[in-house]
């Protein structure tokens, strides 16, 4: 059966793998997010949320262009409409006849997530701060009744910005917690569940 490799770079940056190619999201430009390294990727495509710095490195990956089912949903970055820190995009892929979603920065709580719901991985910030936090994924998981979660945009005691909340209230909080090392296998056949990641690849 289809199966992909989801490779966690740290903060909100995921490499998906598989027959029908690589998919890149939200690489950050180096010096942006506290004790990651540099990135040097490369993929068929590169999925940006939204402009800001730990989020638009583009130029860090190198590009050979496929084509790709993406579905875009502009949202905010913030509680206040955008007014404070701008636009913010989930990126909805189907990929190896899976669908994946990446919420990014996504700061505010959206009425409709009928586009989302039942994807088979969620991708979702929870650190706070910048983006909705651990309470508000919590609440936006039960309502998209995803597969499989992956938490992101968090802090750890290596990295990360300090303002963030770190993954472990997420962690108490949720249930079917599986720990991977930097990478894991998803398809069709397996189960849900709600995947740590315990380091960055870097």
């Amino acid at each position: 059966s289809k199966k992909m490799k989801i490779i966690w770079h740290g903060h909100s940056c995921f490499e998906i793998t598989g027959k029908d190619g690589t998919i890149i999201f939200d690489p950050y430009q180096a010096n942006s997010v506290p004790g990651l390294n540099p990135l040097k990727l490369k993929a068929n495509l590169v999925l940006c949320s939204h402009e800001h710095e730990d989020h638009n490195a583009r130029n860090c990956v190198e590009t050979t262009a496929k084509d790709f089912k993406v579905t875009c949903i502009e949202t905010y970055h913030d509680h206040h409409q955008g007014s404070r820190r701008g636009k913010n995009t989930i990126h909805i892929v189907e990929f190896e006849d899976m669908k994946i979603v990446h919420m990014g920065d996504i700061g505010c709580m959206m009425d409709d997530v009928s586009k989302l719901k039942n994807c088979d991985v969620l991708m979702i910030p929870i650190g706070g701060y910048y983006t909705i936090d651990t309470k508000e994924a919590l609440k936006y998981i039960e309502r998209i009744q995803p597969r499989i979660v992956i938490p992101m945009h968090y802090r750890s005691h290596e990295f990360g910005y300090d303002v963030l909340s770190t993954n472990e209230e997420f962690i108490q909080k949720s249930s079917n917690i599986v720990y991977v090392d930097d990478y894991l296998e998803v398809h069709k056949e397996t189960k849900g569940q709600t995947i740590v990641f315990k380091k960055p690849r870097n």
